[in-house]
């Protein structure tokens, strides 16, 4: 027992001094550090007496406390620096965001007061005025809104008032008047073509008229012996009859030139220039309107069956709508239509208010469709054939409280205003609320009430003035 204790503690032996030496060697270094840390600190208190050696004794007595109560002391006055910094902070940080809440403040009353003296702007007009203006007042009342469908057409040519100009008798073009896009009179000069067809005539004509000349000169004489009883009754009843033969063939001949074309003038100066100009044919228009197609051209040869000119009275056209079959149950005669071009013209969209004045029975075999014809006036021109448009049948209509014209409703700072006349005779921008439109008129929900005066017409001359001042400074008394 007591010989393997001692193998034991021989074998554990070593391990101890292990140990041991590892305990002693990690002393050392706790030492040197230790001692490395107090030369730091007597060094940093050496400078602190230094620096406090030209202060005043306070800080001098503060200087010679122990290295500890100075290490604690700078700690301290770290921490104390630390809050004043971040208290700092928090006051810059809430002075800050004082000056932006009243400069905010400032902002927003100073917006609410150029809004409140926008709004409480008022404007006053003579009648001269509003008339120099163009400017027209109606009163708020009740309406109705459209319920519209919208079909697909195109501009064409009224057929009653397209002219095919064919010459009545063939001939070669000898000059050309007027030209494609020309806009004529009834009885314009065309052109003119020389015509031995026309000649024929008019030499027949000439011929027919010597003949009766001849036979009235000879029932004038045979009538004279007849009643000095020179001749027989025989001899004047000859002479009648051929006065009378001669007098219808003048008369067939005179026909045949107005057939022609010669008017009761232009055959009586056929007598009178005699053999002159007898194959001159002069081509006039037959109506007013625009020559939209030209085919006569000098030398041309122009046959009885070829149109020289084609010439469109433009002054009122149709307009063809093409009618589907899902649309067919709402669509019939006399609905109201605005027709308007599809994808507008230059920098100007037209509108035309018309109605439907024939509803085809029968639909077409190939789109199987009907169509549906409007016609509008066209004074100016604008509607030209072949220019695709749309057109808005009214198809239903809503009663509502207030309707105004969709023009007189502006926008003004985004939101939707009318401009009323109040009991001064002013006129202010008033804000509404709207509600359903169409392409003419607008409900109006709220700011408006029945019998109240506003400006129906040219609203948008007022808000263009406003917003530059010249009126509340120009125009106002």
């Amino acid at each position: 027992m007591s010989i393997h204790k001692n193998a034991y503690l021989s074998e554990q032996l070593p391990a101890n001094r292990q140990f041991s030496f590892l305990w002693r060697l990690l002393s050392v270094f706790v030492f040197a550090a230790n001692v490395l840390a107090t030369d730091t600190v007597q060094h940093s208190h050496a400078d602190a007496l230094h620096t406090l050696s030209s202060a005043n004794p306070q800080q001098q007595a503060t200087a010679d406390r122990h290295p500890h109560e100075i290490k604690q002391a700078a700690v301290d006055q770290n921490e104390h620096h630390h809050d004043q910094h971040e208290h700092d902070e928090e006051h810059a940080h809430h002075e800050a965001h004082e000056h932006h809440k009243e400069q905010t403040h400032h902002e927003v009353h100073a917006h609410n007061e150029e809004h409140a003296e926008h709004e409480a702007a008022a404007l006053k007009f003579s009648p001269a005025e509003l008339e120099e203006f163009s400017i027209k007042l109606a009163q708020a009342q009740a309406g109705e809104i459209n319920t519209t469908l919208e079909l697909t057409g195109e501009v064409i040519v009224a057929p009653e008032r397209l002219y095919h100009v064919v010459p009545s008798v063939s001939g070669i073009v000898r000059q050309v008047y007027k030209h494609l896009g020309d806009r004529v009179k009834a009885g314009d000069l065309l052109a003119t073509l020389s015509s031995r067809d026309l000649a024929d005539a008019k030499a027949q004509f000439v011929a027919a008229n010597s003949l009766l000349q001849l036979a009235n000169a000879s029932l004038n004489r045979v009538q004279n012996l007849y009643h000095n009883k020179v001749t027989a009754k025989r001899e004047l009843l000859i002479a009648q009859q051929t006065y009378a033969e001669m007098s219808i063939n003048r008369q067939a001949a005179k026909q045949r030139l107005q057939a022609i074309g010669l008017t009761d003038k232009g055959v009586s100066a056929v007598l009178k220039n005699g053999d002159n100009e007898l194959t001159l044919y002069e081509l006039r228009a037959p109506a007013e309107g625009i020559i939209i197609e030209q085919h006569a051209v000098q030398g041309e040869v122009l046959e009885t069956h070829l149109r020289s000119f084609t010439i469109a009275d433009l002054s009122s056209v149709w307009v063809s709508l093409t009618v589907y079959q899902k649309d067919l149950p709402f669509i019939h005669q006399d609905q109201q239509v605005i027709i308007s071009t599809r994808f507008g013209l230059a920098d100007k969209e037209a509108t035309a208010l018309s109605i439907i004045s024939w509803l085809s029975p029968t639909l077409d075999k190939t789109t199987r469709s009907a169509t549906a014809r409007v016609i509008i006036d066209n004074p100016e021109g604008y509607w030209r054939p072949g220019l695709f448009v749309s057109g808005k049948v009214t198809i239903a209509k809503t009663a509502a409280d207030i309707v105004i014209p969709l023009p007189a409703v502006q926008t003004l700072d985004g939101q939707p205003i009318v401009f009323v006349k109040n009991a001064e005779g002013h006129f202010s921008a008033q804000p509404v609320k709207t509600g359903r439109n169409d392409h003419l008129q607008v409900e109006i929900l709220q700011g408006l009430k029945q019998g109240q005066t506003y400006i129906s017409q040219n609203a948008f001359t007022l808000k263009a003035q406003m917003q530059k001042g010249s009126f509340g400074h120009g125009h106002s008394h």
